[in-house]
This record gives C-alpha cells, structure tokens and sequence, in this order.
C-alpha cells in the first residue's frame, strides 16, 4: 500500500506542465523594413487574468526561433480578464520595426482597446508607446502616449513629458497599468 502514493507521485511530477494558452505569435526584425538587424519571435500567452509576452532573438540574417531561453519574458504586460481580443502586431518602419500589444476589452462598465508599443533599442526591450481609447459608463476617453516624441495626448489635449530614464521605458518591468501608474494617462469612470 505504500507503494501506491509513491507511483502516483512519481506519475504526477512526470506529466509536463499545464501549458499556457497561445493567444498570438508574431516575427520580424527589429530593422525593419530593410531587415538588416535582429530577427525575433514573440508569443503573447494567457497567465491567469493576465497576457505573458516573451520574445526570442535571432542573430542578422537567421530567423529566431522559440527555443531555449527567451530574451524577455514579462508574465504581466497585458490585461488578459475580459479580453474579447488580443493580437500582436509587427508594425514595420524604415527606421526600424514596432511590436505592438493589441487588446480589445468589454465588461459591464465599458468597452475599449489598449496597444503597448515595443522596440528593441540600445540592447533593452523599450516601450515607445500606448494608446488606450475606450468608454465607461458612457463616457468616452482616449490616451495617447508616444514615448520616442515624449508626448501625450489625452482627450484632445497633447502636453509634453518631462525626461524619462532610458531604465524607466524598460518594458520588463511595463504592465497593465503602468500608463496610468507614471501618470501618463489618467483613469476615467
């Protein structure tokens, strides 16, 4: 009879994880248009009421490829609770590629959709903008915050940013909300 919880143990730490559900993958290079730099690999994942972003690089000239250990892995860096979509999106620019976060939410306060905008700059995976449009209970907002003209333009007004610390647009430590948390953008409803 010992025997049995042994086994059963033994079969359970056997089984592979539970894998994370695959809500978009995307690939390009973080040149652009010419594709003379970096390729990557990115897979936005569901984590709970989140969205994993992880991304894999690959050297000029070779694709990247989901394999091994990911160059960025950022467990919350989108809402994923009342999702009705998320996509990414490679965005291809002369001067250099932009992987964007797409999500389109509805609950019973409002609706709305949210892009973060990334870019590999200088060795670090950078947040360069996002852009959240939307309502609640009626009311209509937008915010728009682009991070390489340091600007923001909320509701019809653009203000500018003061300086940021390159360390500050690190999209590792980026989330759901951090828009809102440095002020960028301000919460409605």
């Amino acid at each position: 009879m010992r025997l049995l919880p042994a086994l059963a143990l033994t079969l359970a730490l056997a089984q592979p994880a539970a894998a994370q559900t695959v809500l978009s993958e995307a690939s390009g290079n973080w040149a652009g248009a010419s594709g003379d730099g970096f390729t990557f690999f990115a897979r936005l994942t569901q984590n709970r009421d989140m969205a994993r972003l992880t991304i894999w690089g690959g050297g000029p000239g070779s694709p990247a490829l989901p394999e091994g250990e990911p160059q960025f892995d950022n467990p919350e860096i989108a809402l994923g609770a009342f999702a009705t979509k998320q996509d990414l999106e490679v965005l291809d620019q002369a001067d250099g590629s932009i992987l964007a976060i797409v999500t389109e939410y509805a609950d019973e306060e409002g609706s709305g959709r949210n892009v973060t905008k990334l870019q590999f700059i200088d060795n670090q995976f950078t947040v360069v903008g996002y852009e959240h449009v939307g309502e609640v209970m009626g009311t209509a907002f937008a915010c728009n915050v682009d991070l390489l003209q340091m600007t923001v333009t909320e509701d019809g007004k653009t203000r500018k940013l003061a300086p940021l610390a390159f360390e500050t647009l690190n999209a590792s430590g980026w989330t759901w909300d951090s828009a809102y948390d440095q002020g960028f953008c301000h919460h409605h409803g």
